[in-house]
């Protein structure tokens, strides 16, 4: 068993390199994990059955599963009770290997896969494969296969809809899994752009102001960068860079925290500069100013709206912040 799943490995792992790509090591072990599964239940290998591993080891999709109504928990015991029933009536001959992750072919499951994980990392500019391109992977070689207007032929009354959810993947209605696919996409597509839901940009002597501001929205389970949060992370990285694409690409907003003190620094001005280059190109507001005392600040235009602290509290600038994000995880079509 072991020389199978280890022949698996490294072909994937060559495979990959072939074509310019790397995985990070919790996505190759999702994948093993999900052979090792079939191999164990002997149940042919199908890009369902990476579910289980991936509600246990990736923990956005967790999230996404639990913020949409289902429940993750229940879910992988769901799914395993499930798995251990698919070999009374599965088809195919069980586990095998006559195909590889280099065996380029349609019909190829495992190739299949890895192709879409491929296609998922070039459109995010990525040579490198993560958790949220093997589930999108699954969702659309899902869909492509068994399109939503296709669900009126399913017996279960249930399973009758416009639409595809986690249930659909593995054929079973269950509420802990109903979670639409095109919701998890969306999140997904956001994850993979965004790494936090704000960046707190200040000078050094207003950090008492930041830091209390950073703590309270982490309480919360807000996505904030906050230089203290990241101390290990920054350690030996070129700053320059790092922070111009946390600045520039990373966050959904800023928050910059404007005072005398704020418009004389060198890091300060960086900052500022991505930022207002990239609220040019949003199609939101990305920038909120938070003034502290009435400097003018270069770009900030004196009739964008701002929040001065001189008028309100730490808890009123941390409500306003979360309002502001939970609005822009809304904007999307609702059916």
């Amino acid at each position: 068993m072991e020389s199978i799943i280890d022949v698996l490995k490294d072909d994937l792992i060559k495979f990959l390199a072939k074509k310019g790509f790397k995985i990070n090591e919790n996505s190759l072990n999702i994948l093993i994990e999900g052979e090792l599964l079939c191999f164990n239940k002997n149940i042919t290998f199908l890009s369902s059955r990476l579910l289980l591993p991936l509600i246990r080891g990736f923990s956005q999709f967790k999230e996404i599963i639990n913020k949409y109504g289902g429940n993750s928990k229940l879910a992988a015991t769901f799914i395993e009770e499930i798995l251990d029933k698919y070999k009374e009536y599965d088809e195919y001959e069980g586990f095998s290997v006559a195909v590889y992750y280099s065996t380029e072919s349609k019909l190829n499951e495992r190739f299949r896969v890895i192709d879409n994980c491929i296609r998922y990392a070039q459109k995010n500019n990525r040579l490198i494969i993560n958790e949220s391109d093997i589930l999108l992977s699954i969702l659309d070689l899902h869909d492509n296969d068994f399109p939503p207007h296709e669900n009126e032929a399913w017996n279960d009354y249930n399973l009758q809809t416009s639409y595809n959810t986690v249930s659909h993947l593995i054929s079973h209605f269950s509420k802990c899994l109903w979670v639409k696919n095109d919701d998890i996409r969306w999140e997904l597509s956001d994850l993979n752009k965004k790494n936090y839901d704000i960046a707190i940009s200040f000078a050094g002597e207003d950090r008492k102001i930041a830091q209390e501001i950073a703590e309270r929205l982490f309480e919360l389970g807000i996505r904030v960068f906050y230089d203290n949060f990241e101390r290990a992370n920054l350690w030996g990285k070129d700053l320059y860079t790092h922070l111009s694409d946390v600045y520039g690409e990373k966050a959904k907003y800023c928050l910059m925290i404007v005072s005398e003190d704020y418009s004389k620094k060198h890091w300060t001005n960086l900052e500022r500069q991505v930022a207002q280059a990239k609220a040019f190109r949003e199609e939101h507001e990305y920038i909120l100013p938070l003034r502290l005392d009435d400097t003018a600040i270069p770009g900030l235009l004196p009739t964008t709206g701002y929040i001065d602290i001189r008028y309100t509290n730490i808890n009123e600038i941390v409500d306003l912040i979360t309002q502001k994000i939970s609005q822009t995880k809304n904007t999307r079509s609702i059916e």
